[in-house]
């Protein structure tokens, strides 16, 4: 650029020897103003390299943020995903465990039922054997047998409920994970 001024003004100073010192002068401003624009540009360049710098390492740094994000994200999916699967299970047990609780309170219905009307028979045979003066061993062994069976039916009812109270706790604590997950 230096050189580009120079070009210009000497055909200027080659013409009039009276305005010489006149055009030296300018010379001088123009070299003296190109030098200023040059440090100017410099100085322009060197805090726009800076600025420049800043705005990658801002933008780096978010792309680790974002990158960051992406991996929380995908791990709460992920989660969301296996909970999902868990409550669906948990489900399908609850449902499972209902049905044989029903058929089983069904079962001990009929068996009680069945045990009121062997007792009863069991109390007519007693009387007509109490009238016969015979005793029925075989028919009180079936009793105790039948009382035994009942009890036991009724204990594995109880245990059944106990399990199905405690599913119940765990999906609905899952369904509240779930939730919780969701509204995040």
């Amino acid at each position: 650029m230096l050189l580009l001024l120079f070009a210009l003004v000497l055909p200027f100073s080659l013409g009039n020897e009276h305005r010489r010192p006149a055009l030296q002068e300018e010379f001088n401003v123009l070299v003296y103003g190109t030098l200023q624009l040059g440090e100017a540009l410099t100085d322009t360049y060197s805090s726009t390299t800076g600025k420049l710098q800043k705005i990658a390492g801002r933008q780096a740094r978010q792309e680790q943020t974002m990158e960051k994000l992406k991996a929380e994200v995908s791990r709460a999916r992920q989660a969301r995903k296996r909970l999902g699967v868990e409550a669906e299970r948990l489900q399908r047990e609850e449902q499972e465990g209902r049905s044989l609780l029903q058929r089983m309170e069904q079962d001990l219905r009929e068996i009680q039922t069945e045990y009121g009307d062997l007792g009863n028979r069991v109390q007519e045979l007693e009387q007509k054997a109490q009238v016969k003066e015979w005793t029925m061993p075989d028919i009180k062994d079936k009793v105790e047998r039948h009382s035994l069976l009942l009890q036991v039916l009724t204990q594995e009812a109880a245990r059944q409920k106990k399990q199905m109270v405690k599913q119940r706790k765990q999906l609905l604590h899952l369904l509240k994970q779930a939730s919780a997950i969701r509204s995040s």
